[in-house]
């Protein structure tokens, strides 16, 4: 029968318990069909009311992680029920609702597709789009990849190393299929991109999550190298995922000196660095990639598809040397090779500035959505920047995050809650991943903060007037 540790629940209890089954569901330790305990025989194993109990089977219920049956009990649902936290769903009931639960980059921004399929319909070389190739990428097509990493992220990228993949969420798959054994521990933030915690126990490879470092508002900040190398003592850590560059959640960049801190506990370990960023290319001030201080550890990822092309799914992922043959194996297991259509297309919008003219539309839109968060929230609450694609919004330790979710999910607005990155079991975190990059209006994003500012107040007892909306 399936119990969780009483001693890691956290309040409020029902949502913990909730949290601590949905998480077991998508690690595998729970499958379609297991039963679960009776709701009074689990209240008195934990040494909580049967009320708090049946709400968390209700609220695992409303997630459809479970199914109740009359005179049964309560089984665990169909796993193809269980919707991911970043998944788009279609809107079949056509009620107005305002997405700031995804980060999908302001792509109403992008460049035309459509002009640039005309131009490649009438290029003598369009048919050879059509057919197969290295399962690497073609060399100017890798060369270009190259290019990109030099120029957008500072890194000291080369052709030979650089392989072309079906955008970034593809090359974090190919670096843990490539890098790593079944039973490996790999080291991440204490609040991750949530794909990291179902992609990782798929693949059999162990979760170790390292604390932050607070600043005097309570606010994330780097992984802690202390808690990094005192980790490493305790556990045969392998690798480490790192978002360097605006984190997701938290917003979080490191700075030169966090990164040479992390950097030597890392070569201390001789851990292998797996470095995501999708968020680099919107950074104006780069700061040095892990790539550069550990070049021999470091697989960095990186991706146009945030700032000009998700349609196209395209990204480039630069290995060390020796296992560039492991990678090149997985790309052709794992889909044969990127869309050679795709990546031309994404290669001249690099080449032609098009890049360059879509991350300036975005860095506008995304600085006038973040003064607005300024105006509407304080500043000891609100962590993020102008040039980032979300905003991670603090709330008051007596509200729960999820509730406020709740809340705003009633007056039509989805938000993200902290519970969806963490990666710790138990944390004092209580925050919103709230996105600036998925509407396309000010004036219904503008709305939608309003509405999410209002559910925040509701659950407060507060009432403040509603501004005027641009």
């Amino acid at each position: 029968m399936w119990k969780p540790d009483p001693n890691k629940l956290t309040s409020p209890k029902y949502l913990s318990i909730a949290w601590v089954l949905e998480q077991d569901i998508q690690a595998g330790r729970l499958v379609e069909g297991d039963r679960l305990p009776p709701q009074r025989e689990l209240a008195y194993q934990l040494g909580v009311t049967l009320g708090t109990i049946t709400r968390a089977y209700a609220e695992a219920e409303r997630k459809k992680l479970v199914r109740g049956e009359t005179g049964r009990g309560t089984f665990i649902a169909k796993t193809a029920k269980v919707h991911a936290p970043l998944m788009l769903m279609p809107n079949t009931q056509g009620i107005q609702s305002y997405d700031l639960a995804r980060n999908l980059g302001l792509a109403h921004l992008n460049p035309d597709l459509g002009q640039m399929l005309r131009e490649l319909s009438e290029g003598p070389h369009v048919n050879s789009f059509n057919e197969y190739g290295p399962s690497e990428g073609t060399p100017r097509h890798r060369e270009i990849g190259a290019q990109f990493l030099n120029e957008f992220y500072g890194a000291p990228a080369n052709a030979s190393q650089t392989l072309v993949t079906c955008g970034a969420q593809h090359g974090i798959q190919l670096a843990m299929l490539a890098m790593f054994n079944r039973g490996d521990a790999i080291a991440v933030d204490e609040m991750i991109y949530p794909p990291i915690l179902s992609l990782l126990p798929a693949l059999g490879l162990q979760i170790v999550p390292i604390a932050a470092e607070r600043d005097e508002h309570g606010q994330l900040g780097a992984m802690s190298a202390e808690a990094l190398a005192q980790a490493c003592t305790k556990q045969d850590i392998r690798g480490i995922f790192l978002i360097p560059n605006a984190q997701n959640p938290t917003t979080h960049t490191l700075s030169n000196t966090e990164r040479q801190k992390l950097a030597g506990v890392i070569e201390k370990y001789n851990l292998t660095v797996v470095e995501d960023d999708p968020y680099t290319p919107f950074i104006s001030h780069k700061q040095k990639s892990f790539l550069e201080l550990l070049p021999e550890n470091t697989v960095l990822i990186g991706s146009p598809s945030k700032a000009m092309s998700a349609g196209l799914r395209t990204g480039y992922i630069h290995v060390p040397n020796p296992v560039k043959t492991a990678f090149a194996n997985a790309i052709g297991e794992s889909t044969w090779m990127a869309a050679p259509l795709n990546v031309e297309i994404v290669s001249r919008w690099i080449t032609g500035g098009e890049l360059h003219e879509t991350l300036q539309r975005k860095r506008d839109v995304l600085r006038q959505r973040y003064r607005f968060m300024q105006k509407m929230f304080p500043q000891n609450v609100l962590q993020g920047g102008e040039e980032k694609l979300f905003t991670w919004l603090h709330l008051p330790r007596q509200q729960s995050a999820e509730l406020v979710a709740q809340a705003a999910l009633l007056r039509g607005v989805e938000v993200l809650p902290h519970r969806n990155f963490q990666a710790m079991q138990r944390t004092d975190v209580n925050a919103l991943r709230v996105s600036l990059s998925t509407i396309r209006h000010q004036g219904q994003f503008e709305e939608a903060i309003f509405l999410l500012k209002a559910s925040i107040e509701h659950l407060e007892g507060i009432q403040t007037p509603r501004p005027m909306l641009g």
